[in-house]
């Protein structure tokens, strides 16, 4: 038993200790009577030891001053006092709250030159934090284009029926239309820049441009329908034939085929700008996009100054005009979007909400061409 307790004092962080005072400690150790003893001997053999370390040039090593279970004892009475701290206060709660990211926050720095100022009562309202849907303020912008699509239909009805003033209401209401329409979008693009678009209000106007195109596809589902339905069940009115006497039909081969071949190229080009990382690419996609475009109005001009029958000669003229004249017309007002696309381009380098919804009523304009010469030029409906 002592030899044990001899090995285990030598093995302890002081056991560079003599024989003699190991086995005089074992003694002490053995006897309790004389426990105190033991422990100055101890304490005096652990001095030894630090001198002869000391004497070496070895490191230190304090003994902690605190036992384990002394520690334990304090680290669970500080996790207590811990859980015992007051919770925050609500209003501290509310502002740790996140709220709702906005396009203001990842807005680089930009030099302006001068404040842009909004022509609504937007100007100075900001997103909401409780939500994330953008609350319009009052506006006059529906009202005025309201009317001014009202005065150009009135006046367009006039016009064709030659009435008195009937230009003068047109091109009013025209001019309303425009300058309404442009006055909205700049005020759509500030608040855009000001963070009042978020990812839901940006999802939102996707869902109206979908909304607007199916609008425009039961409006071509209508004209095409008429050019169907003359053309399958011709009536008196007619000669009972389709084109009527004296009416000589648009061939497929010629112009036509040319303006499908030229849509058919800005469809890749419009993809490819939709596609493209490298803003060049993307600049030179847009480009390319729009001289197709312009391309098929001019083409489309070229052949109405060389046709035999106006929008007068029976309701072959009639339908023919008018369908291909509103397919015109809504490649104008997409070649018009794309070019704002492509002069806002350089201030993002990303293809946002306008870029996308232009791209998408591209390919609807498109997609119409290929109804519009199937049913028009080719089975000459």
């Amino acid at each position: 038993m002592r030899s044990q307790a001899l090995k285990l004092l030598q093995r302890l962080p002081f056991s560079g200790l003599a024989a003699q005072d190991g086995v005089q400690a074992v003694r002490l150790l053995s006897s309790s009577a004389v426990s105190g003893e033991a422990s100055s001997l101890l304490q005096s053999l652990q001095g030894k030891k630090q001198e002869s370390i000391q004497s070496v040039g070895l490191p230190q090593f304090n003994k902690p001053q605190l036992s384990f279970a002394a520690q334990m004892h304090a680290l669970a009475s500080q996790k207590d006092d811990e859980k015992q701290v007051a919770p925050a206060s609500p209003a501290a709660l509310a502002a740790q709250e996140a709220k709702v990211p906005t396009a203001l926050m990842a807005l680089p720095p930009k030099k302006t030159t001068g404040v842009r100022s909004m022509g609504s009562a937007a100007a100075g309202v900001h997103p909401h934090a409780a939500h994330p849907f953008h609350v319009l303020p009052p506006s006059c912008w529906p009202a005025l284009g309201g009317f001014g699509a009202f005065a150009t239909c009135l006046g367009m009805c006039a016009f064709f029926h030659a009435i008195p003033g009937g230009t003068a209401a047109m091109l009013t209401g025209l001019l309303c239309t425009t300058a309404t329409a442009v006055s909205w979008w700049r005020d759509c693009i500030i608040e855009s820049d000001l963070g009042m678009h978020t990812e839901v209000q940006k999802r939102n106007l996707m869902s109206g441009v979908w909304i607007f195109i199916v609008s425009e596809a039961a409006l071509f589902f209508g004209l095409l329908w008429s050019c169907v339905h003359l053309g399958m069940s011709p009536n008196v009115t007619i000669q009972m034939q389709w084109p009527p006497v004296g009416i000589e039909a648009v061939g497929w081969d010629k112009r036509a085929l040319v303006m499908s071949a030229v849509l058919a190229a800005s469809y890749y080009s419009a993809n490819v700008a939709m596609v493209a990382k490298d803003p060049k690419a993307v600049m030179g996609a847009l480009g390319t996009t729009l001289a197709l475009g312009a391309l098929f109005l001019g083409d489309q001009y070229l052949e109405y100054s060389q046709l035999p029958f106006t929008i007068t000669d029976s309701a072959y003229g009639s339908t023919f005009f008018l369908t291909t004249g509103f397919h015109g017309m809504h490649v104008l007002l997409g070649a018009i979007w794309l070019a704002t696309c492509m002069a806002m381009y350089p201030r993002y380098h990303s293809p946002g909400v306008g870029m996308r919804g232009g791209i998408l009523y591209w390919h609807f304009v498109d997609i119409v061409w290929i109804a519009v010469y199937g049913i028009i030029y080719v089975a000459q409906l």
